[in-house]
């Protein structure tokens, strides 16, 4: 990796500004703020703001997606003896979250845009299958006609997973809306980020009251993982800059072995077990991070899609496979978290570009995501091939409100120039 040249990220906080990072560090070193770090108005104001945003007569926060998508099973009544459809090439935190209901997760494989096949989706129900949870992998809306009618025949709820696609459309309504919950992940990798929050939001009235009840009930968020959260904002902000100087990059490893920042995913979380300081309510001054961001959602939605055309436009390398060029989509309606690309040797591409100062993401690498975790607990079965396959072979590039146009034009340059005989 070149020392003279900036660092290009796909991960490593891509949502990370000036501003935000001077909104964490108030709250860490102004005594004035420290009695409002836990709870306080922001939580209110940026249910408020969802609300508004998705047009829907309810909206909660939580501590992290993960533990609202766990409360938004508990709300439509998931427990022993069920069955949870899911597809495969999701995130163990997804999986978890439906096993520490005491329900069973069901595995439905994927289609080329990397949602939930709808044939397979048929195949999997049975008469214990009580809820489908309907992901949209990078954003792109997944078949939700197809999907919701097979749904519709069978009784199943549905909870629509939004951790890529907050602020893409179906059919011009917002994703999150067609199911009885949506669930947002706000985490440091997701469409908008406080480091780590989650929400459900519902038009219906009588879930909405059943999601309150529940959140009510939460504790106040653990003061020292707040303050890991809100020191990830200044060490990324250092770091990030001079990571090509690998400064940046002992930076980073030291504030993660001396557990000074948070961590995506747990040990214990990996193992398919919980961890003790979730669930809990958000945190206020994460909220408040928070609010700030959910202004921006189409901004940086735009901004995202912008980028997308680029590299379908530019990409040429024949080694290379781009199922958003090969299935065409229409970018305007989907937010682009990342944009994903297909090849034989995903490793080999990564370290290629990794050399060249570019490193690439590889969601998902594994049909469950991350590929260390027990996979004896998520009760996988190997049975979803179009997933298995998808997984080992792709790899997504950065579309996020850092990525400039000459960043993007660089990425593609490497991207054409690499050949798997490098």
């Amino acid at each position: 990796m070149s020392i003279f040249k900036k660092t290009i990220f796909t991960g490593f906080s891509p949502n990370l500004t000036g501003r935000d990072t001077a909104r964490a560090l108030s709250y860490l070193l102004l005594p004035w703020r420290w009695a409002r770090i836990s709870s306080g108005r922001y939580v209110v104001l940026a249910e408020k703001k969802l609300r508004e945003y998705f047009s829907v007569r309810h909206a909660y926060t939580f501590d992290s997606g993960r533990s609202a998508l766990y409360y938004g099973l508990k709300t439509l009544g998931a427990g022993e003896g069920d069955e949870i459809l899911v597809e495969a090439y999701t995130c163990v935190v997804v999986v978890n979250a439906i096993k520490f209901t005491g329900a069973k997760p069901i595995f439905v494989d994927i289609g080329d845009n990397f949602n939930i096949d709808p044939a397979n989706l048929e195949n999997k129900i049975t008469a214990k299958s009580k809820i489908l949870i309907i992901q949209h992998t990078f954003g792109l809306p997944a078949k939700l006609q197809e999907i919701l009618a097979i749904a519709k025949r069978h009784n199943l709820k549905i909870i629509e997973d939004c951790a890529h696609s907050l602020g893409s459309r179906y059919q011009g309504e917002l994703t999150g809306t067609f199911g009885h919950i949506g669930m947002l992940s706000f985490g440091s990798d997701k469409i908008i980020s406080c480091v780590r929050g989650g929400a459900l939001i519902t038009d219906n009235q009588e879930i909405g009251l059943k999601i309150k009840e529940l959140k009510n009930q939460l504790p106040e968020p653990s003061l020292i993982k707040t303050i890991q959260h809100l020191l990830h904002y200044p060490i990324f902000y250092i770091s990030k800059p001079i990571y090509n100087l690998f400064i940046g990059k002992i930076i980073l490893i030291l504030a993660k072995k001396l557990n000074i920042i948070n961590k995506i995913i747990y040990k214990q979380e990996k193992a398919g077990e919980l961890v003790k300081f979730y669930p809990a309510s958000l945190a206020n001054a994460l909220a408040n991070i928070l609010c700030y961001q959910i202004d921006e959602i189409d901004r940086l939605n735009s901004h995202r899609q912008n980028i997308s055309e680029i590299y379908t436009k530019e990409i040429n390398n024949q080694e290379i496979n781009l199922p958003w060029r090969n299935n065409p989509i229409d970018f305007k309606n989907c937010a682009c978290l990342r944009y994903p690309i297909l090849l034989k040797n995903p490793n080999q591409l990564l370290s290629y570009a990794k050399k060249q100062g570019a490193m690439l993401g590889d969601w998902y690498n594994v049909p469950i995501a991350p590929a260390d975790i027990n996979f004896k607990k998520t009760g996988y079965l190997n049975d979803c091939p179009k997933a298995e396959f998808l997984a080992s072979r792709s790899i997504n590039l950065p579309t996020d409100r850092h990525i400039k146009l000459s960043d993007a034009k660089r990425i593609v340059k490497i991207i054409n120039s690499f050949s798997g005989s490098n």
